[in-house]
């Protein structure tokens, strides 16, 4: 699961901005979520995408990852690495699951930063 965190002026932004079009000919076009962290639809499964919108922005990892799909799992991983709070606060926060985003592909973005991915769920082979 990768995991992005920023700020939103609001939810319908937010939504828009991770949003997928199609065409005339029903192809879909990459959200601007998807062109500025250059993620094709390759890799990228939109049914695997969660974003929260909160009014107010916190530091708080606890707060931000509340209520996401395998809480218990990637709470620990992430407190682990940053500890309780972050350095800035945040309202907005994207996860893609099933996903593992490529640190190289890295832009300087004015909403979100990447903040790593972790493994909510053991597969056996």
């Amino acid at each position: 699961m990768s995991l992005w965190l920023g700020n939103f002026k609001s939810k319908e932004m937010l939504q828009k901005y991770v949003e997928i079009k199609f065409d005339e000919q029903g192809d879909r076009i990459p959200s601007q979520f998807m062109r500025d962290f250059q993620i094709d639809f390759i890799n990228y499964n939109e049914d695997l995408l969660e974003i929260i919108f909160i009014d107010i922005s916190t530091t708080s990892l606890q707060l931000l990852l509340e209520g996401a799909s395998y809480y218990e799992k990637i709470i620990s991983q992430f407190i682990d690495y940053y500890g309780e709070h972050m350095l800035e606060s945040y309202n907005t926060v994207i996860r893609v699951y099933d996903f593992e985003y490529n640190e190289a592909n890295a832009v300087e973005n004015k909403h979100l930063v990447y903040a790593g991915a972790v493994i909510y769920e053991e597969w056996e082979e």
